[in-house]
């Protein structure tokens, strides 16, 4: 398979984290989706692979080889380095898309409680943000617009903004409400999950539609872990020679003792729980 071509400029730090400075595993899916869907199609390998052990064994792989990043730079100068050291949050992004595709679709319940979340915290935010826009500390219109339109939505939609709005203002609102961080980002991820799950009419999405996009995003993401890690096995054997398969084992290999265990949060994930700690453990035997 031809490498693809990548228009990052290498610096050889690693590449600037999320806007909201946490790994999110949403934020990662985000963030590596445009390039995933770049891909030209005929490139696309399938996914048959367990993809949180892929993710351990990556984490660890960067961690051993690219401790020292400038002396892989120096050694390997042709080697795109930004994108290797980016594997672990590419993973992130792949453990996310593939709970995308085994998660069943959003029960009435389920929307129903995002909804409550949503609207305990829409109010109280939305009636002050227009207090605060009379007195100029807020643009009016972007205020007004949040109020107008109503259905489930539309209120995810508001939820989404007025998150945005209080952070984008943040330096003149400071000491003028009563509101969290931690709120805002419960807001955010209500609204997120409910616009991830919704349509606009508030009908939940087929579910065979929905497990086709995510296979087909989780198989491109797939793709490009295995052609980034093919980079990160190259640093390994120039640093290590035949020790490599230790340093930067194959991305199903189950025999090397992976990397510390990474906690997925339920929140992040934000589809289904993943016990990632199975993806650290020793099995008596190795795969292919």
């Amino acid at each position: 398979m031809a490498k693809a071509k990548t228009n990052n400029k290498d610096t050889g730090k690693a590449p600037a984290l999320p806007p909201a400075g946490k790994h999110s595993y949403r934020a990662c899916y985000k963030r590596f989706a445009p390039e995933a869907l770049a891909l030209p199609d005929r490139d696309v390998e399938l996914c048959r692979a367990d993809v949180r052990i892929a993710f351990a064994n990556v984490k660890q792989g960067v961690a051993a080889a690219c401790a020292d990043p400038a002396r892989v730079r120096r050694a390997l100068p042709e080697l795109p380095l930004d994108d290797v050291l980016a594997l672990p949050d590419l993973g992130r992004a792949l453990v996310f898309a593939s709970t995308r595709v085994t998660a069943r679709p959003a029960s009435s319940r389920e929307v129903e409680a995002k909804l409550k979340v949503v609207a305990e915290l829409r109010e109280p935010m939305l009636s002050l943000a227009e207090t605060l826009a009379r007195r100029g500390l807020l643009p009016r219109d972007v205020v007004a617009e949040i109020r107008a339109g109503s259905g489930k939505y539309d209120m995810a939609s508001d939820g989404m903004a007025l998150a945005h709005l209080y952070d984008e203002h943040a330096d003149a609102l400071r000491g003028k409400h009563p509101f969290t961080r931690e709120e805002f980002e419960l807001l955010r991820e209500a609204s997120e999950w409910l616009l991830d799950n919704l349509t606009p009419d508030g009908a939940r999405r087929p579910a065979a539609k929905q497990r086709g996009e995510a296979e087909a995003m989780r198989d491109r993401l797939w793709t490009l872990l295995v052609r980034r890690h093919a980079d990160l096995r190259k640093i390994g054997y120039y640093l290590h020679g035949d020790a490599f398969e230790d340093v930067t084992p194959k991305l199903q290999s189950r025999v090397v003792k992976a990397a510390a265990t990474e906690e997925v949060d339920e929140e992040e994930v934000d589809e289904e729980e993943v016990d990632e700690e199975e993806a650290d453990e020793e099995p008596a035997e190795a795969s292919p």
